[in-house]
């Protein structure tokens, strides 16, 4: 039979070495494939390179080939395209369930709550700068409107002429003296006092004779000039001018209403005291506290020794405008009664 077909071949497609028929061979093969399979032999079993073909459980009851589907399309006209791989009919999308749920997807955490921080205790008030005094040199009065008020009922005359009055003569310390220094200023001996350690704090606290404007040989910086002397004889001291003929007359009684052993001109309240008693002693008034306005202007006439140049505008005048400052009324009209004398 192998020969059969090997003849068969060789005389109907090998004619001429360059000649092969496709087609023909392709029928002529069917042709005996179809003769060959009413024959009942079996073909032998052989392996091929590529793959292995498992024989049929009965391979008697099943043909070699179904001829069904073998292909009847001629070689040349078979489909050279290469297929499409995506499908030409899509599947249906399926739409996804929308829904809105009524839980927080992303549950916020709970913050801790802060716990409230602790009430900073109340820092102490700070104690004044002062310097420590002892406390048997201190006279009373730890300011300046308290020193005025002590001093006023002392001397039995206004609180707001004596201020008037002091204004004019300390030439404004009142308004510029710093706590410590005032309390200092107002203890006893304190020219002699560890805590000045300057000229110049001898010379603030006015212990220095004003005729010849140096410090006494009985405090620190004995002979130390604070100023040019005035030259006038009057040796006047203190923050309010009190020359030595008013301290001899008022020093002793300022002491026993101040309950001291002894004052002195450099001292705050002993100096608003003695001349509060030199002021009340010329004025006479019939009253501590209720003064008229022409009592008022006398005071501070026989004080300074007149009212000032000779038309009464300097001392009166400006005495006149501290005391409404200070709240002790208008005293200017009463002051032309006194533009020549002050004792009258």
């Amino acid at each position: 039979m192998s020969v059969f077909l090997s003849q068969f071949i060789t005389t109907h497609y090998y004619p001429e070495p360059s000649q092969f028929d496709s087609v023909q061979l392709k029928n002529d093969v069917q042709s005996i494939v179809t003769v060959v399979s009413s024959f009942n032999f079996s073909l032998p079993h052989f392996e091929l390179i590529s793959q292995k073909i498992e024989p049929t459980t009965n391979p008697e009851s099943q043909p070699l080939v179904d001829m069904e589907v073998l292909p009847t399309m001629a070689y040349e006209v078979a489909p050279t395209s290469v297929p499409i791989l995506t499908p030409n009919i899509q599947p249906t999308k399926i739409a996804l369930p929308t829904f809105s749920p009524n839980v927080t997807l992303k549950p916020s955490i709970p913050q801790p709550t802060k716990a409230p921080e602790p009430t900073k205790a109340p820092k102490p008030t700070k104690a004044p700068d002062v310097f420590p005094v002892d406390p048997s040199l201190k006279r009373p009065g730890e300011t300046v409107d308290e020193m005025f008020t002590i001093a006023a009922q002392k001397a039995c005359i206004p609180k707001a002429a004596l201020r008037a009055i002091a204004s004019i003569e300390s030439g404004g310390f009142f308004d510029t003296v710093s706590p410590k220094y005032l309390l200092l200023y107002n203890s006893y001996n304190w020219w002699n006092s560890e805590f000045i350690t300057e000229e110049k704090r001898i010379c603030s606290g006015y212990a220095y004779d004003g005729n010849t404007g140096a410090v006494p040989s009985d405090s620190k910086y004995p002979g130390y000039k604070c100023k040019e002397g005035s030259g006038s004889g009057l040796g006047v001291m203190g923050v309010t001018q009190i020359s030595p003929r008013e301290f001899e007359l008022y020093g002793k009684d300022a002491a026993r209403a101040l309950g001291v052993g002894k004052t002195d001109r450099r001292v705050i309240l002993d100096a608003l005291v003695i001349t509060g008693l030199a002021i009340q002693k010329e004025v006479h008034a019939g009253s501590c506290s209720n003064w008229s306005a022409s009592e008022m202007v006398k005071g501070a006439c026989s004080y300074y020794g007149s009212c000032g140049f000779k038309d009464g505008t300097y001392y009166c005048n400006t005495f006149c405008r501290n005391l409404k400052t200070y709240g002790g009324g208008d005293c200017s009209g009463a002051i032309g009664q006194y533009k020549d004398s002050c004792w009258k």
